[in-house]
């Protein structure tokens, strides 16, 4: 597993996403939250496979218990670890703050470490809706010496060009995949790598759907906006001699800018077979190009109206 280095720490090419160890998710769950037993497998598998960096959120049910009770019995290098703060919560800059520092220290409590890697604001208009208050409060957490970098999880471009306006945000997350390529055609990818931002990307598989058989996909959305697209995927990894999950990593891992893949896992199975689909060399240009010109007009709002359903 590659990895660049941040500070002392290396952040490998895949970060461990772990919003199922604290909730039911994903379109292609079908096992539900682990129990703690497999959730300390799949932390141990992902470390021992060579991933680096775990991300993690205090909206992410019971995950960040979880991580701190595996890291209470874990012998080895702590690895790069992302959390999240949520909603933002007062008025003044001092109140800000205060909620800012008091989440961040419940998280490592819970985490059960002294500091962390990265936090990031889990709400995206915290950026804009205090001013510049948020990204105080962010700098004073590394001035408390309980982080590195700071960022955001966005969504949107003009998220991503709000978040750099400020010289305080040194990290981000953005959802990208072969299916949304919003990020590159509008150029946000190549501003943040040209700040030197470390960036983050998640939802590469678009929580599970890359996997579902295009031929029993009943969804009158998923029927019209995503089965052909699984087609052409299916298509493009055969010419590639690759898998369909391979292909999707490899698009998205070899991008100018992108620092690495956020991946959620069901499993320790599925943790390790994550870990794999990286091993494979970069696509060609011609596929390179291919996608990026037979995707690019994928309605990705009307594919996240079925994925953003509660899950029954």
């Amino acid at each position: 597993m590659k990895s660049i280095q941040i500070g002392e720490k290396k952040l490998s090419n895949m970060t461990l996403g772990t919003v199922q160890l604290g909730m039911n998710y994903g379109i292609a769950n079908t096992t539900g939250q682990p129990a703690e037993e497999e959730s300390f497998a799949m932390l141990g598998a992902a470390l021992k496979g060579g991933v680096s960096s775990i991300d993690t959120a205090r909206v992410y049910g019971n995950s960040e218990d979880v991580i701190g009770h595996f890291f209470r019995q874990y012998d080895g290098e702590l690895p790069f670890i992302t959390t999240k703060v949520p909603k933002i919560e007062g008025e003044t800059e001092g109140e800000i703050e205060k909620f800012v520092v008091s989440s961040v220290e419940t998280s490592l409590e819970k985490l059960g470490v002294p500091r962390v890697n990265c936090v990031m604001l889990h709400v995206t208009a915290d950026i804009t809706a205090h001013g510049d208050k948020t990204a105080k409060a962010l700098e004073s957490l590394v001035k408390r010496g309980y982080t590195d970098l700071v960022g955001a999880s966005v969504y949107l471009t003009n998220e991503v060009d709000d978040m750099l306006k400020s010289d305080a945000y040194t990290a981000i997350q953005v959802p990208m995949s072969i299916f949304d390529q919003r990020l590159i055609h509008s150029g946000a990818i190549d501003r943040l790598g040209a700040r030197g931002v470390t960036v983050f990307v998640r939802s590469v598989f678009l929580q599970g759907i890359f996997f579902l058989d295009p031929d029993k996909i009943t969804d009158p959305i998923l029927v019209e906006q995503a089965a052909p697209r699984i087609r052409l995927l299916r298509e493009y990894a055969e010419r590639e001699g690759i898998s369909v999950a391979s292909l999707a990593i490899a698009f998205i891992r070899d991008l100018p800018g992108v620092s690495s893949l956020v991946l959620g896992s069901d499993t320790k199975a599925q943790v390790e077979q994550n870990i794999g689909y990286f091993d494979v060399p970069p696509i060609s240009e011609r596929t390179a190009a291919d996608i990026k010109r037979d995707f690019a007009d994928v309605d990705i709002p009307e594919i996240m109206k079925v994925l953003s359903r509660p899950k029954k």
